[in-house]
């Protein structure tokens, strides 16, 4: 039998919500605390988050939530975030990485739908060009993974992630776009080489939606934590 793991949550929104009941609903979890702005379902009390014990504290609030508790997190537990677009700040994800190895504590990202493929070897070739399309955007914009971020710094999360899991933020590239009113999200993602190129694409309707994609992907490293069988 493995060991049971404590799991709390920072947000407890749409993303939060459902992974907050995945953990409890699943055996070799449990549920510490829930840290939300409204204190529903446990508390607004940072304090008193971050006095009881946990193996795993999930951003599920996104990247104002990962500046403003990141390091008080990888102090004291594994982090798993869906808002990687605070990491776009070098300083920033410099002090994240310095905090979890000086504690022995790790920093998770979540895009599995985007192509951040990294071999572990230096491929100076290596591009990443992501279109991302949602409603309310705006006007059409387009250049370097950087820009984007100090533009649209809530929108582009996933991009961040498959960029630092893949090629870099240097070598990444975003065309943002507006699918306008009622329209769905979609990010359609090529990553190239000298050598090769893979391609993948996601879309869903943000209000039809039964799972969101960032807590469908949280839930599922949650489940393969347990299982002797593991992909990817």
């Amino acid at each position: 039998m493995r060991d049971q793991r404590t799991v709390s949550v920072i947000g407890a929104g749409r993303i939060g919500r459902e992974i907050i009941e995945f953990v409890q609903g699943s055996p070799g979890l449990s549920l510490g605390r829930v840290l939300s702005r409204s204190g529903v379902p446990d508390t607004a009390d940072v304090s008193a988050f971050f006095g009881t014990h946990a193996d795993i504290i999930v951003d599920a609030a996104g990247p104002e939530a990962l500046r403003n508790f990141g390091p008080a997190v990888l102090e004291r537990a594994d982090l798993w975030t869906v808002g990687a677009a605070a990491l776009a700040d070098d300083d920033f994800r410099s002090e994240l990485t310095a905090t979890g190895g000086k504690h022995g504590h790790h920093l998770r990202l979540f895009s599995p739908w985007i192509s951040g493929i990294s071999s572990g070897i230096a491929d100076t070739s290596a591009r990443l060009h992501i279109v991302a399309r949602r409603p309310g955007i705006g006007s059409a914009w387009s250049g370097p993974l950087r820009e984007a971020v100090e533009r649209f710094p809530d929108d582009l999360n996933s991009a961040v992630a498959a960029a630092l899991c893949g090629p870099g933020l240097d070598a990444t590239s975003v065309e943002i776009l507006d699918s306008g009113a009622g329209g769905s999200h979609r990010i359609d993602a090529t990553y190239s080489t000298a050598a090769t190129t893979f391609t993948s694409s996601i879309e869903f309707n943000a209000a039809d939606q039964t799972s969101h994609p960032a807590a469908a992907a949280v839930i599922s490293a949650l489940r393969d934590g347990n299982s002797v069988l593991r992909y990817g």
